[in-house]
C-alpha cells in the first residue's frame, strides 16, 4: 500500500479542520503546552537539513549487521534520532499551518499562496522520506521504538508501505496547482457585459435601480462565468486524481478517497442507503421546518448577537463551565494566547477552519465572520475541532484521518450549546438559536449526501463535460430538495462550495456526524450527564476509531441499520418541537431536565423564517417538497 494519506494531510491541513488524532484514545495529562502567544509564532519557513540528517543517520544504523543483536547504544543512538524525526516532521507541520493561515487571512498574497504550496509539496515528499526509513526498524530488537507511538496499526501501515513513485509526486504536484488556481480564481472578482455595461458581484449588489427580473438575468450571468473559470479546473482533477486513483490501484477516486484517504469503515456502496433514506424522511422534514411560521425568534435573536471578535468570546467563556470544566479550561488557553482569528478582514478568503500547531502542543482557529449569529455557532463548532487538537498526544508523523468523527467533536459541541441558549441571548433568541442549530444539522445531513451522491457520480465517470456536470448537479439537488437554477436547464452554484475541488468525497463526513450529533443531542434531552460524557469519550478518542467503531464505543445508534434514519428524523422533530413548546432545557451546571421531553408533543411553535437557515444561496424546490411522501404531521 502506499501512503496515499500524505498528500491528503497536506491539503486538509490547509484547507480544513485538521485536527490530528490517532490510535490513543487517551488524554496525555503531560502534554506540553507552550505559552506562547500567536504574534510570537513566526513563520521562518523550513530547512530540511537537520531532518535529512537524522534520516540518513537512521538508514546508516539500520544498515548494519549489528542492528539485529540488542545494544544499549544502538538503542540510545536509534531513540535519538526518531525524536529528532518526530520534532522535525511537527515543525514542518507548524510551518506549513502558519504559512496557510497568512495566505488565508490575505488571499492576495501571491508570496505567501505560493510558499503554502511549496510547503505542501515538501510536506509530501517528507512523509515518504520518513515511512521508507522508520520501515527499515521493523522486523529487528528496537521495532518497540516507534510502536510506542505508531500502535499496531500504524506498524501494519508501515509493513505494506511503498514509496511514492515518480509519476505520484508529479500528480500531487498538479493537483495542488489545480488547487492553488481555483483559490486565485474564487479570489477574483468575475465581471460581464449586460446591457452595455459592465457588471460584476459588488456593483450588482450596489444598484438599488434594477427591476427584480434584470437583477436575475445580471446575477445568472455572473454565476455562469463563475461557473465557467472554476469548472474546469474542476474537470481537470477529476483527471488529475482519477489517475492517482489508478496508480493506487483504485478503479475510481471515490472509491480511493472513501478508503485509502479517508479510512473509512463504511464503502461508496454502504452509503447509498444512508443517501435513500434521506431522502425518504429527512427532505420532508427540512420542508417542514423551513415553510413554518414567524421570524419573531431570529429577530431577536439578531438583536444579541450583534458583536464580533472578543465580544463573542467573552459571551461564550463562562458556559464552556456548565458542559465540562476541561472545555472551559482549554477555552480559557485558547484566548490567552491568542490563539484565533476570527475579525473580519477584507482580504481574507471566506473560510473558516481550525489547525493543528504541534510543535507548539496547540491548535489556531480560522474563521471569516458574518456579523450574526452564525459566528457564535462557528466559533463554538471550531472551537470543538481546537479541544481535540489541543489534547491530541499524536505527532503529525503518526496522525490519522477518520473526519466523520472528527466532525462530531465540532458538531456535538454545538447541539451540546444549546442548552445555554436561552440564558445567553433570552427566551426568544434562545428558542431560534436552537432551531437554527439543529436545523443547520439537518441541512448538513441533506447537504452532506447531496454532495457525496454528486461527486462520487462525476468520478464515476470522470469523461463528463462541464455541461453535463451542471445538469448532473441540478438534478441530483433537486432530488434533495434544493434548486440552485430552477428556470435553467443547469445550476453552476457547485463551484461555490470549495470541498468539490479542496477535498473531494470529505463532505459525507458532514452529514454522519451531523447524525449521530442529533443522536447526542436526543439523548441530552433525557440525560444530560449521559450524554456529556458520551461526547467526551468521543473527544478523547480523537480521530483514532473509524466512525462506526467511535459512535458504537460512545453507545451511539448505527445510522447504517435498518430503521435509525428514519427514528432520528421523527425524534429530530419531536425533540425540537417539545423544546419550542417551552419545555426547560436550560441547565445550571450539569443538571438533567425534566422527564419525557421527547413525550411533550403539540403546543403553539414559533418557528424562523426559511431565508436564515440558507447556509449558502440555496433555493428549495418548493414543488419537490409538497409532493414528498411525509412519514409525520408536524405539529
Amino acid at each position: 500500500m502506499k501512503k496515499a494519506i500524505i498528500q491528503g494531510l497536506a491539503l486538509l491541513l490547509c484547507c480544513l479542520l485538521s485536527a490530528p488524532s490517532a490510535r490513543a484514545a487517551v488524554r496525555d495529562p503531560e502534554k506540553e503546552h507552550l505559552p506562547v502567544d500567536f504574534s510570537d509564532m513566526e513563520y521562518t519557513g523550513f530547512d530540511a537539513a537537520a531532518l535529512l540528517d537524522a534520516l540518513s543517520a537512521l538508514r546508516q544504523t539500520a544498515a548494519s549487521p549489528a542492528i539485529q543483536t540488542e545494544n544499549a547504544g544502538t538503542r540510545a543512538e536509534l531513540e535519538s534520532l526518531y525524536r529528532r524525526i518526530l520534532s522535525e516532521v511537527d515543525r514542518l507541520s507548524t510551518q506549513s499551518a502558519l504559512i496557510g493561515i497568512r495566505y488565508d487571512a490575505n488571499g492576495a498574497d501571491q508570496a505567501a499562496a505560493e510558499e503554502s504550496a511549496a510547503l505542501a509539496e515538501l510536506s509530501a515528499q517528507v512523509f515518504d522520506s520518513c515511512y521508507s526509513a522508520l520501515r527499515l526498524l521493523l522486523d529487528t530488537p528496537y521495532q518497540d521504538i516507534i510502536q510506542r507511538d505508531a500502535g499496531p496499526d500504524g506498524i501494519a501501515f508501515l509493513r505494506e508501505y511503498q514509496e511514492l513513485t515518480d509519476r505520484e509526486s508529479l500528480l500531487y504536484q498538479e493537483e495542488e496547482r489545480l488547487i492553488q488556481a481555483y483559490d486565485q480564481a474564487m479570489a477574483q472578482p468575475i465581471q460581464v457585459t449586460a446591457g452595455g455595461r459592465i457588471w460584476t458581484e459588488k456593483s450588482l449588489s450596489e444598484d438599488a435601480s434594477l427591476d427584480g427580473e434584470t437583477y436575475r438575468e445580471i446575477a445568472s450571468l455572473l454565476e455562469q462565468a463563475r461557473n465557467r473559470s472554476a469548472g474546469e479546473l474542476f474537470l481537470q482533477l477529476v483527471r488529475v486524481r482519477t489517475e492517482i486513483a489508478g496508480e493506487n490501484g483504485y478503479s475510481n477516486y471515490a472509491d480511493y478517497a472513501y478508503q485509502a484517504l479517508y479510512g473509512r469503515d463504511y464503502s461508496t456502496e454502504d452509503i447509498q442507503t444512508v443517501h435513500q433514506a434521506a431522502k425518504r424522511y429527512w427532505v420532508p422534514l427540512e420542508s417542514k421546518l423551513m415553510d413554518a411560521g414567524s421570524s419573531r425568534d431570529l429577530r431577536a435573536l439578531e438583536v444579541r448577537t450583534r458583536a464580533g471578535g472578543d465580544a463573542i468570546l467573552d459571551a461564550i467563556q463562562p458556559y464552556m463551565d456548565r458542559i465540562d470544566p476541561e472545555l472551559a479550561e482549554t477555552f480559557a488557553f485558547m484566548r490567552n494566547y491568542h490563539l484565533y482569528d476570527i475579525a473580519p478582514g477584507e482580504s481574507k478568503l471566506p473560510t473558516g477552519y481550525t489547525v493543528s500547531l504541534p510543535a507548539y502542543g496547540t491548535a489556531f482557529i480560522f474563521d471569516s465572520p458574518y456579523g450574526d449569529y452564525q459566528d457564535y455557532s462557528t466559533l463554538i463548532h471550531e472551537f470543538g475541532h481546537f479541544n481535540e487538537a489541543f489534547h491530541s498526544t499524536e505527532h503529525d508523523l503518526w496522525s490519522q484521518f477518520h473526519i466523520d468523527v472528527g466532525e462530531i467533536h465540532s458538531q456535538g459541541l454545538e447541539v451540546l450549546f444549546t442548552s445555554c441558549a436561552r440564558d445567553l441571548f433570552g427566551s426568544e433568541g434562545g428558542r431560534a438559536f436552537c432551531w437554527v442549530t439543529v436545523s443547520n444539522m439537518v441541512s448538513s445531513v441533506l447537504e452532506g449526501c447531496m454532495y457525496d451522491e454528486f461527486q462520487t457520480a462525476v468520478y464515476s465517470d470522470p469523461d463528463k463535460s462541464l455541461e453535463e456536470v451542471n445538469r448532473l448537479f441540478k438534478d441530483i439537488s433537486e432530488e434533495y430538495g434544493y434548486s440552485y437554477a430552477p428556470d435553467e436547464e443547469e445550476s453552476y452554484f457547485w463551484v461555490d462550495v470549495a470541498h468539490n475541488f479542496q477535498s473531494p468525497m470529505y463532505y459525507i463526513s458532514y452529514a454522519t456526524s451531523a447524525l449521530s450529533a442529533l443522536d447526542l443531542w436526543l439523548q441530552s434531552l433525557e440525560d444530560w450527564d449521559g450524554a456529556v460524557d458520551a461526547y467526551l469519550e468521543l473527544s478523547a478518542m480523537g480521530m483514532s476509531k473509524p466512525y462506526r467503531e467511535a459512535v458504537k464505543a460512545a453507545g451511539l445508534r448505527d445510522i447504517f441499520q435498518k430503521g435509525v434514519m428514519r427514528q432520528l428524523a421523527e425524534g429530530t422533530q419531536a425533540g425540537l418541537s417539545a423544546y419550542l413548546s417551552g419545555a426547560d432545557y436550560s441547565f445550571q451546571g450539569r443538571g438533567i431536565p425534566s422527564a419525557g421531553v421527547l413525550a411533550a408533543g403539540g403546543g403553539a411553535v414559533v418557528l424562523i423564517a426559511a431565508g436564515a437557515l440558507a447556509g449558502w444561496r440555496r433555493r428549495r424546490t418548493a414543488a419537490l417538497a409538497r409532493a414528498a411522501e411525509t412519514p409525520w404531521e408536524f405539529p
